[in-house]
């Protein structure tokens, strides 16, 4: 099995305690820690079943705007950005001038990109913390079927020489993504997949000079985990058996710990708490909308502010911010698996005293 992500111990860095403690127990906040940002919901490929399909190509932040907001993260002590988005953030014409900005005033930068703009913003990628690439293939073959191009051609082997260029240059990380896959008919019978190219996008990965190989589970539209047939999660299982053998102190196989849950099949995350601790370190900066996490990015219930009019700063003080976050109840709102459910449960603890240890920072991208 891959070595599972264990996101809720960067909540124990002296930086994290010291937001954990403003938020909650002296209860000043002027900001998130952690804001994703989407520059644009415009996309160049046509993805089957995209996640985000109901949100891509509705426009972005308009010239000059990302920048305004990048200042407004800086002076209201947001401490790392995650460019992301139902698009591709490579997309935005101020992709590369924005992560100028954010790297000259100590804003850690993270980028999850489709990879095939990559060439055009490669000076400005290499100062990101992180950079982990969607691929979800090891060959131009299942590339082209799973993520094809608007154009018909495939994109396959500018992504892995862009990937190929980038690493060779990286002062951070460098991830190569493989998200679970499958066509089914409308009777749900099973047509295609893309998890008999699990091990060889592995070797892929490691040949480019990545850090790491990431297999995750596929989720529907509402984010609850997808319903693997029992043929295709052995075959998940039999691929990551053959990628052990790849790992060494330069590269590693690693998943979140949902993976486990759908290779089982197990569908229910039991939310024992009745507020999201992570919505009020953490945040969603789209074009469409302020929104609490990315599970309710464009759901204007959970919306608590527009970034093309406000500044977040001003978001982030208003009444509609208290009122929507307050207002969450996972247990009621979030019925789906979220991958932040350990980390809502160690901030309560966190609270409570119940634990003190404490690291040095490693990564701020909580």
């Amino acid at each position: 099995m891959t070595r599972a992500l264990k996101l809720e111990e960067k909540l124990l860095q002296k930086s994290s305690r010291e937001k954990i403690i403003s938020t909650f127990i002296e209860k000043n906040s002027k900001g998130p820690m952690v804001v994703e940002l989407d520059p644009t919901t415009a996309c160049n490929l046509a993805c089957h079943d995209c996640i985000s399909a109901n949100l891509l190509n509705q426009g972005g932040f308009i010239k000059g705007r990302l920048r305004e907001l990048a200042e407004d993260f800086k002076n209201i002590g947001v401490r790392a950005v995650v460019l992301i988005g139902g698009g591709e953030p490579m997309a935005h014409p101020e992709f590369s001038s924005l992560i100028d900005y954010l790297d000259d005033n100590n804003i850690h930068v993270g980028v999850t990109t489709n990879g095939t703009l990559l060439n055009r913003h490669m000076k400005s990628s290499l100062k990101t913390k992180w950079l982990r690439v969607s691929v979800d293939a090891g060959s131009e073959e299942v590339f082209q079927e799973f993520r094809p191009h608007k154009s018909g051609k495939s994109q396959f082997n500018l992504v892995i020489n862009n990937m190929r260029e980038f690493a060779k240059n990286k002062k951070g990380l460098l991830g190569y993504s493989f998200l679970i896959l499958s066509i089914k008919d409308k009777k749900h019978n099973l047509l295609s997949t893309n998890v008999g190219d699990i091990a060889r996008a592995a070797e892929v990965a490691k040949d480019i000079g990545c850090n790491y190989f990431e297999v995750k589970p596929a989720f529907d539209i509402m984010h609850f985990l997808q319903k693997q047939q029992d043929e295709i999660n052995h075959t998940v299982e039999k691929q990551l058996e053959k990628c052990k053998g790849l790992e060494d102190k330069n590269f590693r196989i690693i998943s979140p710990y949902t993976l486990g849950d759908a290779l089982t099949n197990t569908n229910v995350q039991v939310k024992n708490y009745d507020s999201c601790n992570v919505s009020k370190i953490r945040t969603v900066v789209s074009p469409s909308g302020v929104y609490v996490c990315p599970y309710h990015r464009g759901n204007n219930q959970m919306k608590i502010g527009d970034a093309t009019k406000d500044s977040l700063s001003k978001i982030w003080s208003s009444e509609r911010k208290e009122q929507v976050i307050d207002s969450l109840d996972p247990k009621t709102h979030c019925r789906f698996h979220c991958i932040r459910h350990k980390s809502n449960q160690l901030i309560d603890r966190m609270i409570k005293g119940e634990e003190q240890r404490v690291l040095e920072d490693f990564d701020l991208f909580i």
